[in-house]
């Protein structure tokens, strides 16, 4: 875990992986979740050239809390990170609720950011009038409670974040029943090892307030409209995905000004973690920047 300490005194902690000599993707990741995601990418992104910086959120794992903050406090603390190491340029992918950290930061640092990738993310929901879509993401029915009681998402999440840190294998039991068969067999696999279960569990540890705060962030107004986001924007979405709906890519495809929507079959949520599907999408990368004429930050030989 490397750390920064920011301009207001709070520590952001990040981990640095994949090639450090590479072109910089900044990855934001889901939720539940960590920095410790960004450890997934290392074997492809080594691979493919490409230098991955995954922050903790405020509040979540090694960095500290942020009160009363809004999605648009995110791509400051990108932009001090940035800073930090030197990087002129960069590009920014997010899985889940780190989409919607994506998407803000493709607005707010447009002249920075030179490309965005959306893996499976949310939309928002200011600008979006469906309650039924809502309603479909049962498995994870978060945005629905959001619309109309925060202070319930707020003890729910907390509820379960405390039942999580008790009983992790319980956690992890119930994790399997929510899931696709894709899905299922992805887990599996990833909990042969140690680095997802440290994950969820460093999330966990980080509180309900915090992880109710972190996802209130993206499910309230936004601050900015999809048709605002000048960056080229990447959409990935799982067909079959238990958690987010697929309108909701739709939706941002339909709403973002340059934007290429890529829908997965028989593919659920947890896909962004799988290796073979980041050989594909660090490959689609350096070929959509590789086109870029204004590309300022050095690309992978």
């Amino acid at each position: 875990m490397k750390t920064l300490v920011l301009r207001d005194g709070r520590t952001l902690a990040y981990t640095d992986v994949g090639d450090l000599h590479g072109y910089p993707l900044i990855f934001g990741h889901g939720m539940p979740g960590c920095r410790l995601q960004g450890q997934f990418f290392h074997n492809q992104a080594l691979r493919h050239g490409f230098r991955v910086l995954a922050p903790d959120r405020p509040g979540i794992g090694g960095s500290g809390d942020q009160q009363g903050r809004h999605l648009l406090d995110y791509p400051k603390d990108i932009e001090q990170l940035a800073d930090s190491l030197g990087l002129e340029t960069f590009s920014h992918f997010g899985w889940s609720s780190g989409g919607s950290r994506t998407l803000a930061c493709c607005y707010a640092l447009s002249e920075r950011v030179e490309l965005g990738v959306c893996l499976s993310g949310y939309t928002n929901f200011s600008e979006y009038d469906s309650r039924q879509t809502l309603r479909e993401g049962a498995n994870w029915p978060i945005p629905w409670l959001a619309r109309y009681s925060p202070g319930l998402v707020k003890l729910s999440v907390r509820l379960i974040a405390r039942l999580s840190r008790r009983h992790p294998r319980l956690y992890m039991r119930e994790a399997k029943k929510l899931v696709n068969q894709s899905d299922h067999d992805l887990l599996n696999l990833l909990l042969r090892g140690d680095t997802f279960q440290q994950d969820q569990m460093v999330c966990m540890e980080s509180g309900g307030k915090a992880i109710a705060t972190d996802l209130l962030t993206e499910l309230k107004d936004w601050g900015f409209r999809l048709n605002q986001v000048p960056t080229p924007i990447l959409i990935y979405q799982g067909e079959d995905d238990a958690f987010v709906p697929v309108d909701y890519a739709r939706h941002l495809a339909e709403q973002l000004p340059n934007a290429e929507l890529t829908l997965l079959p028989a593919t659920g949520h947890l896909y962004p973690l799988a290796e073979d599907f980041q050989d594909k999408l660090f490959t689609n990368i350096r070929r959509r920047l590789a086109n870029k004429t204004d590309v300022r930050s050095p690309l992978p030989s």
